[in-house]
């Protein structure tokens, strides 16, 4: 049986269930680190056996988190709360 290999570009063009190889040249590291980032606990994801299963939605809140976004709080810059 024959698979066929995708190659995403974006977080929006991940599937909603997803593996570490699909995420990878997302995030511009290699297969290996995102395995290792994994392991270390610093990608969040769900163990199935011997698979590694990422959720798109947690991938989602994970990002705005390591950015520093989070949501209905106002951006802080240089101390200041800017307010529109």
């Amino acid at each position: 049986m024959l698979t066929t290999v995708t190659q995403h570009n974006s977080l929006a063009e991940l599937p909603d269930f997803c593996t570490l190889a699909d995420l990878a040249p997302v995030l511009g590291i290699s297969k290996a680190t995102a395995y290792r980032m994994a392991e270390q606990g610093r990608i969040p994801c769900i163990r199935l056996g011997r698979r590694i299963v990422l959720s798109k939605n947690h991938l989602e809140q994970w990002i705005d988190h390591e950015v520093g976004f989070e949501s209905n709080k106002e951006v802080i810059e240089h101390g200041e709360t800017h307010q529109g």
